[in-house]
């Protein structure tokens, strides 16, 4: 167990897609804002696919769009990773840009999706983590 304290915490969270984090910890991240603490978002595939008229590039520029303007509201960092959905694996390569990612944002605590998720990107992003 760490001692308390009391420094404000840095705290990371990897989603499989632009507004995972959004949706499932999107309030928690504003209560740890108005605590004082920092917390960034991050989306492991780029959100080009799943809309029922829209894909590929304008799609997912909409959805990064969309998490930005998201993370303005909620006084967070965001970071979409250009990873087309239901192409992320969990390889070597991206292993190191997530431990890259939690050692630039010098986390003190990590979120992720489980690693038994029934859809692969949720699956892939907690084994990556």
């Amino acid at each position: 167990m760490r001692e308390p304290t009391s420094r404000p915490l840095r705290i990371i969270a990897f989603g499989a897609h632009p507004d995972d984090c959004e949706l499932c910890a999107g309030g928690t991240a504003a209560k740890w804002v108005v605590q004082g603490h920092a917390v960034k978002f991050v989306s492991m595939t780029n959100g080009d696919v799943g809309h029922f008229t829209k894909h590929g590039p304008e799609l997912a520029a909409i959805r990064k769009a969309e998490v930005e303007h998201r993370a303005r509201i909620l006084g967070i960092s965001t970071e979409v990773l250009d990873i087309n959905d239901g192409e992320l694996e969990p390889t070597l390569a991206n292993r190191r840009t997530v431990i890259r990612l939690i050692r630039e944002w010098r986390a003190d605590i990590v979120l992720c999706h489980r690693t038994n998720d029934y859809h692969p990107d949720h699956r892939y992003t907690g084994q990556l983590v």
